[in-house]
């Protein structure tokens, strides 16, 4: 249990069959019978001596009693802000002079830090007032209620029947060399509470529970002195922040919650022994005794001190604070051997993410209070309109303020990110983080903003230097989403980047050569243009006569003739024999057919015809065919045709109502037999024109 003491006289000893953690006894000396003046203990007389308004201490050197008072005009004493007493000097005195070793001096209330602080490790008091027994504890862990209001986290043994709970000096505290508590605060009363099993229940052994499991040694204080500060930190007992009652001059931020790891180096702090390191050995359940025989179970953790010469635990740090080395709180102290008894080198904690847990289920959602980190800034400058980013506690909301004012959330792995003003400049502002109801401290940065650079689009379809028989119908690309695309040049449009960075503009582009530009616009800002060319071509024209692969008389092939649904496409025709080109010839394309007379004979050799169209500027790929020229057998020419070639189609629009390309001609010219023709080309030609221009 926590330790105890009484105002009188004497004390009778505790019997305990299992010595608690944090349990020991403040013992007054015993009067001596035949002394002409009774000493008396800090304990003893303060309570008598900070009646008297004025009386701002009572402490011991160990040798002497100081009561102090403070005579100044708007002097205060007690635990109350009273009045001064007009004669608090003389009543000091008189009071004094009924003890041995006891003076009156001047002093003042004491302003330090800690005064108003609360960390864990500090010492606090239970039911300090003249009638009933004393008990001192120590702070675990600065909490918060499910409602947000600050409250702290103890040992559940130490509040016995005890309602209030005070705080107490560190210079008097036993850790920092006292032998008496001295009283400095209200702190709050006691809440929920559990030692042991539900409703505080030792085990039994005749009947043993089976959900042992739930056992636990933790209790709350509400109702916090609004007076006091609690801080997210644990003290580490140094020496002159002890002796000048600012144990939050030497402490360590408390950061996180956690489960203690067998074999993770930590500290507990308290107010009796100070701050001792150690690791931890095991884990489980533990049975911890009162001093009544009664034993309790704690499910928890046991911990080895690095230094085993010491007593790892002693009366008056139950429910001190159990932290790792990397700051995550993980237990209270609940018990040990006692000082002298074997294994007095090790201590039993509570496990505080279990006790959360028990605390959560009977009276709500208890936080252990945090020293979250404060947001940082990892990119500083964006440009106008763009984002910042930052970095901070995991799923925190971040608060900025300043020339700048939003609130966003940290992402779980602490990203966020704001927007940037849609302006250039420099901006002061200042960051803080809250998670839950822990807040970070403030931090100020400078971020700036530049102007907006925007690259030009990219066009995907048609291709830069691109050919293609097919009319285009869309310009396509990609850009920055949000963005505005305008088509400049030979097209027009604008259009939309839409989320996925894509964009299309529909136009209508037939036979021709094309240069087409296109920017793109964020925030009124205008990127430079990005140009393609291109081009729209016909599709090669048909070659009727002479047919690939076929034999012809000298003298028969006069013209070369063809289809091409391009009305007005002009033809062009080149043979070519063993030494290069031989004869030339061109045409128009004039219903659906064409006709170019070759411009010189063709003596008898192999040869291959090639044949282009071209419209509007730009001009088609070729089509070629292989004949034979032999000399005509008895100089007569080839039998004239049974039949006349079949009538080339009729001109019909390509799609979309553009020009047609040609290269998907249906029909085609029935082509001459080799060798059997008798009558003139030119004849069959005008044959042939003349159906085509008849059906």
């Amino acid at each position: 249990m926590h330790s105890r003491f009484k105002k009188s006289a004497t004390l009778s000893a505790f019997g305990a069959a299992a010595a608690l953690a944090a349990s020991g006894l403040m013992v007054a000396p015993a009067a001596a019978d035949d002394a002409p003046a009774p000493t008396v203990t800090v304990d003893q007389l303060a309570p008598q001596a900070f009646a008297i308004p004025g009386v701002v201490g009572v402490t011991t050197n160990g040798t002497d009693i100081f009561i102090k008072v403070d005579d100044s005009a708007d002097g205060s004493g007690g635990m109350q802000a009273n009045a001064k007493s007009a004669d608090v000097t003389s009543q000091a005195n008189a009071l004094a002079a009924q003890f041995a070793g006891v003076k009156v001096v001047e002093g003042t209330i004491m302003q330090a830090t800690s005064s108003n602080e609360v960390v864990g490790g500090a010492g606090i008091a239970m039911g300090y007032d003249e009638n009933s027994a004393q008990g001192v504890c120590s702070v675990g862990f600065n909490a918060w209620s499910p409602e947000g209001k600050p409250a702290v986290l103890t040992a559940g043994h130490c509040v016995g029947d005890f309602t209030n709970v005070l705080t107490t000096a560190p210079s008097g505290d036993d850790a920092s060399g006292g032998t008496q508590p001295s009283l400095m605060a209200s702190l709050g009363t006691f809440g929920f509470s559990q030692f042991g099993m539900p409703g505080t229940q030792p085990i039994d052994p005749a009947n043993p529970p089976s959900n042992v499991d739930i056992a636990t040694d933790i209790a709350v204080i509400d109702n916090i002195n609004p007076d006091l500060t609690l801080l997210p930190t644990v003290t580490k007992w140094g020496a002159e922040a002890a002796a000048n009652d600012d144990l939050a001059a030497d402490s360590v931020p408390v950061t996180s919650v956690a489960e203690a790891q067998i074999g993770e180096h930590l500290f507990r702090s308290g107010r009796t022994s100070g701050a001792y390191a150690g690791t931890v050995q095991e884990r489980g359940v533990q049975l911890i005794g009162d001093d009544e025989g009664n034993a309790y179970p704690v499910y928890g953790f046991q911990v080895i001190a690095d230094d085993t010469s010491l007593d790892f635990s002693q009366g008056g740090d139950s429910g001190g604070s159990v932290i790792t080395d990397s700051g995550a709180a993980v237990g209270t102290v609940s018990g040990s051997p006692g000082p002298g008894q074997p294994g007095d080198e090790t201590a039993w904690f509570a496990d505080l993410p279990h006790a959360l847990d028990v605390i959560r289920e009977n009276a709500g959602d208890y936080q252990v209070m945090l020293d979250i980190a404060e947001p940082a800034i990892t990119s500083a400058t964006a440009e106008r309109g763009g984002v910042f980013e930052g970095t901070a506690p995991a799923n925190a909301d971040v608060a900025i303020s300043g020339d700048i004012e939003a609130t966003v959330p940290a992402d779980e792995n602490g990203n966020f990110s704001f927007p940037a003003p849609d302006e250039v400049g420099s901006f002061d502002i200042t960051l803080q983080a809250t998670q839950g109801f822990n807040i970070s401290d403030k931090v100020n940065e400078t971020v700036k903003t530049s102007e907006i650079q925007v690259d030009a689009p990219a066009i995907t379809s048609p291709g830069n230097e691109s050919s293609s028989t097919s009319a285009v119908t869309e310009v396509t690309g990609t850009g920055t989403p949000g963005a505005t695309v305008e088509l400049q040049g030979d097209a027009e449009g604008t259009a939309k980047v839409n989320e996925n960075g894509n964009w299309s503009i529909a136009t209508e582009l037939g036979f021709g050569a094309y240069t087409v530009g296109a920017t793109q616009s964020v925030s009124g800002v205008t990127s430079e243009a990005r140009w393609v060319s291109f081009q729209v071509v016909p599709g090669a024209p048909t070659l009727v006569t002479p047919q690939d692969g076929a034999t012809l008389d000298e003298g028969q092939l006069t013209a070369v003739v063809g289809e091409s649904p391009i009305a007005g496409a002009d033809v062009k025709v080149v043979v070519e024999g063993a030494d290069g080109v031989v004869a030339r010839g061109s045409a128009t394309v004039d219903g659906g057919s064409w006709m170019a007379e070759l411009s010189d004979a063709l003596v008898p050799g192999a040869y291959t015809v090639k044949a282009t169209q071209s419209i509007d500027g730009v001009s088609s790929s070729s089509v070629s065919a292989s004949f034979e020229v032999v000399a005509a057998a008895g100089g007569g020419g080839g039998e004239e045709p049974t039949e006349a070639p079949t009538a080339a189609p009729s001109e019909t629009p390509g799609p979309g109502g553009l020009a047609p390309t040609g290269a998907d001609t249906a029909s085609v010219v029935a082509p001459f037999a080799g060798g059997a023709a008798v009558i003139l080309l030119a004849g069959i030609t005008l044959l042939v024109i003349r159906r085509v221009k008849s059906a």
